[in-house]
Order: structure tokens, then sequence, then C-alpha cells
């Protein structure tokens, strides 16, 4: 009983014709003339955003593109299917998820058999499943517990991939993945123009975009024993052992395997429990804490990454509550590191340019509270040249930009804070020193919210502005910008107090917070604008 990762067509996909079918990853360029596959379609978007990030891998192995004009050529012209599976043929001995032969070796699952482990329920492989306090307390409200989930070949494989690829904490010694709990992964999802001038964005341009160059890994390091952990005894971490590049390959960055485990297959073949079909069945799976623990000094070609004092660089990760444009500047590179695919896409899009339409960016991720999934992160926002010396101007304007909303959010929060619960302090008012200082986020969050069109329209256009010219001046565009969110804080702020009811009360109060609203939006304006002048 097994599946091969590289040769069965285990992956279920979405054609532009809203058509669904299940393919090999050689199966990815299938139909591109005609029906082309835009996106994987498993039932969950964690598993699609891992098993994406895979694809992104395996294709690295088998065609390593080397410079530029080398990688162009297959964004331009897509490998056959047949051309795409001889190039993967000769790692596909190593992908198998519950071989015999060869060794024993399964696809991201330990070396040993784990037989001393009991058997845990396979739900504990889904990372938002409730952990085992949580459903000793009863207090599994929004993910209910499955002790009896049985998954289908195919979607086992996919939860055991994604559990790898973005392991949380999960106790004492089972470790995270090589990007810490949760972490924040961004994707180029380039749109190409057809014939005809329609576009369309497929699942192969988008995997190829973010295949990293030649020079990540040489050869040498992608012998299938560095890169592949299932292929060497396990390496373990129970005396603070921990595994770097240079222990292995910068191209395990997508393998890498932090948890022990080995699944349990059923006897009999049963019903997907969450939709897969009738057959096979992954019924549980043993683990063993102190697997591999991934030292800092990995950086995976897919994440961006922030400056530390101390620990170098470290990956960014999805924050608690919503995500607004302001984490855009983050993403972009513009405070840290940009994913090294983001950041090379501005050499490699000279290449291929006649064929592109829309360059956007995906930012995936689970915002984890420790072991606890909150919320799944899925943001589409732009793609923009900020890198090197041509991208400084848009650089200096998307940062005024930002930090101008940040400002006006914040002013208009306080405004709020100040109509509705400030206290008289000699001829004005101020906040008491009891209220908490979380208190009242709406306004702010309202304003990031409701001016993000607004945003994409002012970053398009200063694209477009600074395109042909680092020194093509911009002044409009931000004066407008800080014009559009004042009339959004004015906006917001007279929803919030309601003017009515509060001017009969407490006039005073709400004219002083009005004014101060006033005071702080003419700061943040020209804080904005002095930024980008700079």
């Amino acid at each position: 009983m097994s599946l091969n990762l590289i040769t069965d067509p285990w992956l279920p996909v979405r054609r532009q014709s809203g058509a669904r079918a299940r393919v090999s990853p050689a199966g990815v360029t299938e139909g591109l003339g005609d029906d082309p596959i835009t996106a994987l379609d498993f039932p969950r978007p964690d598993w699609n955003a891992a098993v994406t990030e895979w694809l992104v891998g395996v294709l690295f192995l088998a065609l390593r593109p080397v410079g530029e004009r080398a990688w162009a050529l297959r964004f331009r012209a897509p490998p056959a299917p047949g051309e795409l599976a001889a190039a993967l043929a000769p790692w596909a001995v190593h992908f198998d998820l519950g071989a015999d032969g060869a060794g024993g070796a399964r696809a991201f699952q330990d070396s040993d058999a784990l037989a001393g482990a009991e058997v845990r329920p396979l739900s504990g492989l889904l990372i938002d499943a409730p952990g085992e306090n949580t459903v000793k307390n009863n207090a599994d409200l929004f993910v209910k517990r499955r002790e009896d989930l049985a998954l289908c070949l195919p979607y086992a494989a996919a939860a055991l991939i994604t559990l790898q690829t973005y392991a949380p904490s999960g106790g004492a010694g089972h470790r995270t993945s090589l990007r810490g709990g949760g972490p924040l992964t961004t994707l180029l999802a380039p749109g190409v123009r057809r014939e005809g001038g329609a576009e369309v964005a497929t699942l192969w341009h988008l995997l190829w975009a973010n295949v990293p160059d030649g020079a990540y890994a040489s050869v040498e390091e992608l012998a299938p024993a560095r890169v592949l952990p299932w292929l060497s005894p396990t390496r373990v971490s129970d005396k603070g052992q921990v595994t770097t590049p240079d222990d292995t390959s910068p191209a395990m960055a997508f393998f890498a395997c932090p948890r022990r485990i080995r699944l349990v297959f059923g006897d009999t073949d049963g019903d997907c429990g969450l939709g897969g079909g009738h057959g096979p069945m992954v019924t549980g799976y043993r683990t063993q804490n102190y697997g591999a623990s991934y030292a800092s000094g990995w950086q995976h070609p897919l994440s961006p990454y922030r400056e530390d004092k101390k620990a170098g660089l470290l990956p960014l990760h999805p924050q608690a509550g919503a995500s607004d444009y302001g984490d855009w500047l983050a993403w972009w590179g513009l405070r840290g590191a940009p994913a090294q695919m983001v950041a090379l896409w501005q050499t490699r899009r000279d290449f291929v340019e006649d064929q592109l339409g829309h360059v956007g960016v995906r930012a995936l991720g689970f915002d984890m509270d420790n072991m606890k999934a909150r919320q799944w992160l899925e943001m589409r926002l732009p793609w923009v040249p900020v890198q090197g010396d041509k991208g400084e101007a848009l650089r200096a304007a998307l940062l005024a930009a930002a930090d101008t909303a940040e400002a006006t959010a914040q002013a208009v929060r306080f405004a709020a804070k100040l109509a509705l619960h400030g206290q008289r302090q000699g001829h004005g008012y101020r906040l008491p020193e009891n209220l908490p200082l979380d208190a009242l986020p709406e306004p702010a969050e309202r304003l990031w919210r409701e001016t993000e069109g607004a945003f994409r329209t002012l970053v398009d256009a200063l694209c477009r502005r600074h395109r042909d010219t680092d020194l093509a001046p911009d002044a409009d565009l931000r004066e407008g910008w800080t014009k559009t969110l004042r009339a959004a804080a004015w906006r917001i702020f007279d929803d919030t107090v309601d003017l009515d009811g509060l001017t009969d009360q407490v006039p005073h109060r709400l004219l002083f917070a009005r004014d101060e609203l006033g005071k702080r939006l003419l700061r943040a304006g020209g804080m904005g604008l002095r930024k980008a002048r700079g």
C-alpha cells in the first residue's frame, strides 16, 4: 500500500473552465494551450499552500535553472508533461508515502518505524486541530475533535507535508518548522497574456516564478541524501543538537522534517473523512519528540525576514488580528529582507515582460499562538519594483504613504477615545489612566480596511510614475493620498462618536476631541510628505 508523490495522479486541481481533475506533478502543464490548470484544489487552504511550496522545491530538484535566460525559456515555453515526467523520474524512488522497499524510506516520515510509540488519532496532523488540553477541557469550540478520522492517501500526504512545512510548537521536544511555527510565505503570482489579449494565471507559471536560481544550491548539494531527510538516519535534538544548511543542503528548506512521524495505514479500504473518495486509508500516526531542530542561518526562498541584532535574520510570521496594507511593506522587503524569489523577480521579469499581465504576491500562513492556530492568512497584494538603486524613490514614497496611514489611524483612534471616554483636565480633556491601552481598536481598523482600495490605486500610480525614471515627481499623488486619509478619518470619527447623542451631553469634550483630531491629521500628513522628500 503506497502512494508515489512523483508518479501518481494524487494532486486535485482546478482548470480555468472550472473543471476538476487529479494529476501527477508532471501533469501541471497539461492543457496549457486551451484549458490550463490554475490552482491546486485540496479542501483546506493550508494544504494547497504547503503542497504548492513542495512542488516548487521538486521542480527545482528536477530542472534547476541556471541564470535568467535558462529560467525564462521554460516560462515562455513550459515543458510538456512527458518532458517534465522524464526530468522528475530520477527522484520518484525517494517519494513513496508508504514504501516497504528501498530501505523502507517513507517520504516526509521518520527513518525509524517508531514501533514503540502509541498510535495517535490522525486529526493530530491538522495544524488547527484542538490540542490534548483543549479536548480534555471540552473547549474545542471551533474545530471539533475527530478521533476516528481517516484520510485517503493523497489527503494524508497533504496533511503530512503541511505539518512538516508549517509545524507549530507542539510541546516538549516537538520541534517547529525550519522557519518557526506558522511561517509567512510570499509567492509570486504572475498573470500571462495569451493571444488575443486575454490574461490567465496558471499553476505552472506560479510554480516556475518561485523556483530558485541554480545558484541557490549546487549540483553536489542536490545529492538525494543531503536534500531529503528521510533518506538518512534521523537527526535528533535531545541533547541540544541543531541542523544547519552546512550539515545538509540549502534545498532541504523545501523538504525539512522537524517532526518524527510514521503514518499508520488501515487494513481495509474506506471513505475519506474529508471527502477525498473511497480507497486505502491512513488511520493514525506514531510520533516521537526531539526530531531535527533547525538552527538560525536557514533562509527559505519563499519567506520574508527581519533583522534581529542578536539572532540575525528571523522569518516573519502572521500577526494576531486582521492584516492590513501596513503589513505589506515588510512583505515587500521595505522593513527587512524580502523573500528571495520576490527580490529575484525584479531581474527575471525583464526576460519575459512581453508575456506578462498583472503580477501580484500571495501572502499565506497561520497566525499561531504557540500551539493554537488563531486564523489562516491569505492575502493578495501587488508586486512592486523596490529592489536596487532604481527603486529608491519608490521605496521612499511607499514608506511615507504607509507611515501617513499609520499616523492617521492612530489619530482617529485617539480622538474617538477622547470623545467617548475623556476626563476633564484644566481647559481640556485627557484619556483616563485606567482606560486599557487596547481599548477601541475599531476606528483604526476601519481606516486601514476602508482605504485599502485607494492604497492599491496609489501603489499602481506610483509604480507607473517611477517606471522609467527614479526622479519622477510624485508630490501630487502623495498629497491626494493624504486627502483621502483625512476624509476617511473624519467620516469614521463622526460614525464612532454618535454626533447627535454626544453633542447634547458633552459638547465641549466632543469639540475638543474634533480639534485634537484636526491637529493630529495635519501632523500625520506633513510627516509623510517630509519623509518622502527626505
